[in-house]
């Protein structure tokens, strides 16, 4: 497959929000969306260098998600792996890492465009703001909180749309999440890890479909089932 450019991009995630019922311009809230679709989904602690990993097979579709990784990251990981459920031209399973051949680029092009459509992203910037490409950080603040994602990826979609000059992309990337964000009274837990053992969906029958179809072997079955927390009374 080709490199997508911006505007491929932007149509591919506006097409993708309208057939799941969105519009475009409003955040996401990527849990709902794993719901809806029925994309078996765990979040557990991975190798540093992966970000997730997504399946595909008979109509089943499945997502794992690195928990290790922040919050804001997770739901970018998320709608990187939609791009490869839906998008991609004839589908592997494979792991998503710090690797980028060109599928994994356009997993990431299109994840941008995916959470921050550009539609949403003008109608919370001010005039002024947008005419001297002069973005304040409370802006900056404002937006990554209202899309959940991380500041960089924020940061790189603004510079994208052309939004952002080169010198403010720089001050910006060198600016501390966690404390500015504290700084103007927002939550902070967007910045941080979460959500281990975190399980959405069917997990279970899944891993059995799987092993059953000689996709994964018996010891990987099992070992999916013990990741799977059940609650001991």
């Amino acid at each position: 497959m080709s490199r997508l450019n911006i505007q491929q991009a932007e149509r591919l995630a506006q097409k993708l929000r309208a057939d799941l019922g969105l519009n475009d311009s409003e955040p996401i809230h990527t849990k709902t969306i794993l719901r809806k679709e029925n994309i078996v989904t765990m979040y557990l602690p991975l190798s540093e260098n992966v970000y997730g990993l997504s399946l595909k097979h008979e109509g089943h579709k499945f997502m794992l998600i690195n928990s290790t990784r922040t919050r804001g990251r997770q739901h970018f990981t998320i709608a990187h792996e939609l791009y490869h459920l839906y998008l991609e031209d004839n589908p592997s399973p494979h792991i998503c890492s710090n690797g980028k051949d060109t599928t994994e680029k356009n997993a990431d092009m299109f994840a941008s465009a995916f959470l921050m459509p550009s539609n949403g992203i003008n109608s919370n910037i001010t005039t002024a703001e947008i005419k001297n490409k002069n973005i304040s950080l409370a802006t900056i603040i404002r937006l990554e909180q209202y899309f959940s994602v991380s500041r960089r990826a924020l940061l790189i979609r603004l510079r994208n749309l052309n939004l952002l000059s080169q010198s403010q992309f720089d001050e910006y990337c060198q600016t501390y999440p966690i404390q500015t964000a504290k700084d103007y009274g927002y939550d902070i837990s967007l910045y941080k890890s979460g959500n281990t053992n975190l399980v959405l969906g069917d997990f279970g029958t899944l891993a059995r479909t799987l092993f059953e179809n000689d996709i994964i072997s018996e010891g990987n079955y099992f070992e999916l089932l013990n990741q799977i927390p059940y609650d001991e009374e």
